[in-house]
């Protein structure tokens, strides 16, 4: 089960951005996704990432994902568009060289 900061913290912080983006500043596969999304010039009214290393309750954070998402994986990156789980690296890297990923975040009124 989620921990009892987790769950409040990651919610918030859905409720709080159109776009939101949890990360680790050391994981490489999440400084790509940084860049990508660096990319479509979002502001920050619109999105948000935060790094969660050096949150205590990180591994309760990743335990609520599996939730969230309705997968296995705890991994960072993770992508929410409108508190929707969109994906992971992999998923979020094919989506921006398909052009879905543009799509996406122009449907959702975040470009």
């Amino acid at each position: 089960m989620a921990g009892a900061g987790a769950k409040p913290f990651v919610d918030r912080k859905l409720a709080q951005r159109k776009v939101m983006l949890f990360s680790k500043s050391y994981v490489p596969e999440c400084k790509e996704v940084k860049q990508v999304l660096a990319e479509y010039g979002m502001n920050e009214a619109v999105y948000e990432f935060v790094d969660i290393e050096k949150r205590q309750d990180v591994n309760q954070i990743e335990n609520y994902f599996q939730i969230l998402c309705l997968t296995d994986n705890r991994a960072v990156p993770q992508l929410f568009v409108d508190g929707k789980y969109i994906g992971g690296h992999e998923e979020l890297m094919r989506m921006y060289h398909n052009g879905k990923l543009k799509d996406l975040l122009g449907k959702a009124g975040a470009l």
